[in-house]
């Protein structure tokens, strides 16, 4: 019985290590500094910033670029809103990275 208890205990240990580790990123813009809606790219997946802010959001916030379950690492990302355009990386780890394009 011992033995089996052991052996669930180190399975458990085992899987839980080779868990995944994502984060989610939120892009946003301060009032004034886009022309109507942006669209940002990461890792080949869109999403738009709608909405402009006088501070910064909470990460997921409506009207922001949000993307979840992106897993950790250094990504590239672009974004255009017709007139001007920005690019750089972001690093993703646990948790909510917020990013503003200026």
């Amino acid at each position: 019985m011992k033995k089996l208890i052991l052996f669930a205990a180190l399975a458990v240990v085992t899987f839980s290590c080779n868990k995944v580790k994502t984060g989610d990123v939120t892009f946003w813009q301060a009032t004034g500094s886009g022309t109507g809606i942006t669209v940002v790219s990461l890792n080949n997946v869109s999403s738009n910033i709608t909405s402009e802010y006088t501070s910064s959001p909470s990460c997921g916030d409506a009207g922001c670029a949000v993307f979840n379950g992106v897993e950790e690492g250094v990504y590239n990302y672009t974004a255009s809103d017709g007139s001007n355009t920005w690019a750089g990386t972001v690093d993703v780890s646990e948790g909510c990275t917020v990013v503003e394009l200026y």
